[in-house]
């Protein structure tokens, strides 16, 4: 083959992929973007794990404590198995997303500039995603909390056995970890403990967090339309839609959240299981001198405050994680456009014939 003919059929094969990136935009960045935005976040994560299931004074001094404790790999305790699962998951997350949209838009309407419309549509999308994607991140999420988890429940074990011992703690691998829940546990199903508390998190936090980034992206572009945002960069813009969306929807599940971890910590350290209602009704009695007069209604209110605790440091990770996933997304999505628009491509491209 001649070296003209191989130019051709490269550009052939690259104006294919560049429709079917075209086609698929959202999916197709959302692998890369959710790498860096986990890589990013994750050491506020495992902060945010461990103030969930241990009382520290503030994020500060617990992230002293993973320091003096851990080290700096106590950090990133548990990143291994979320990096090779987050582009997986994330991309069945987003086709979700988008297939479900485009359906709504096909059956009750487009939704340009129509903002009811817009967050409704991104609320079913994200029902729909979170619905999925919860049956397929549940194990690997188990085996992230065990991991960032594992130093707080061996001692937690070493201190219910009796053993006056000094602990002697050894990290293990997520594969090991893997391995210790299958056998502990009962097998693959030991994988789903909390699943339906894992399932209501990601259904109500991903329907909030699609409808609010949809709404309040199609906010964002008619104040840019109209000059609003005063030459701020496009990219700075997509961080802070991000951000805000990722913030208010882990503001809404964040009980949830920390409910769900507790209960896990409990499972994984071998201690007496307890369902989400009590603890939910242990958190909020925490110090009663009447432990079982138990009543909602009369709890004051800012006892609810420690269903939120380990909030700040959630609202960090958040805020960088989801900042930099749509600007990555967005950012990718223009070059996308940018490239087909560059080579003028039509409709008799398909990415499958260059396979």
């Amino acid at each position: 083959m001649s070296d003209s003919s191989r130019e051709s059929l490269f550009l052939q094969r690259y104006r294919a992929f560049l429709k079917f990136a075209k086609d698929h935009q959202t999916v197709v960045a959302a692998g890369p973007a959710s790498l860096v935005s986990t890589l990013a976040s994750f050491p506020f994560d495992s902060v945010k794990s461990r103030m969930q299931v241990k009382n520290y004074p503030n994020a500060w001094k617990c992230a002293q404590a993973v320091m003096r404790e851990e080290g700096v790999q106590g950090f990133f305790r548990g990143v291994t198995i979320p990096l090779i699962t987050i582009t997986f998951v994330r991309t069945i997350s987003f086709s979700m997303y988008s297939t479900t949209r485009k359906w709504m838009e096909q059956n009750f309407g487009p939704r340009e500039n129509h903002l009811p419309r817009t967050a409704l549509y991104g609320l079913v999308g994200g029902i729909a995603s979170g619905t999925m994607i919860s049956c397929f991140s549940a194990p690997f999420e188990l085996v992230k909390v065990e991991r960032q988890l594992e130093y707080l429940i061996a001692t937690q074990r070493h201190q219910a056995s009796g053993n006056t011992s000094p602990l002697v703690f050894k990290p293990r691998s997520g594969f090991e970890a893997a391995r210790d829940i299958y056998r502990t546990h009962g097998g693959v199903r030991g994988f789903y403990l909390g699943l339906r508390l894992h399932m209501l998190r990601d259904m109500s936090g991903t329907a909030c967090y699609f409808g609010l980034y949809d709404s309040i992206r199609l906010i964002g572009d008619r104040m840019e339309r109209n000059n609003m945002f005063m030459g701020t960069p496009a990219p700075v813009v997509s961080f802070l839609i991000g951000s805000v969306s990722g913030i208010l929807s882990w503001f809404s599940i964040y009980p949830i959240d920390l409910i769900k971890t507790q209960v896990q910590r409990d499972v994984l350290a071998g201690v007496q299981r307890q369902s989400a209602v009590a603890v939910f009704r242990r958190l909020l009695q925490r110090g009663d001198s009447h432990p079982t007069e138990f009543n909602v209604r009369h709890v004051p209110w800012r006892r609810f405050l420690r269903l939120y605790r380990g909030l700040g440091i959630s609202a960090l990770r958040s805020f960088i994680s989801h900042g930099l996933m749509w600007t990555t997304i967005e950012s990718i999505s223009h070059r996308v456009e940018s490239e087909a628009r560059n080579h003028d491509l039509d409709s008799s491209y398909d990415f499958l014939d260059f396979q």
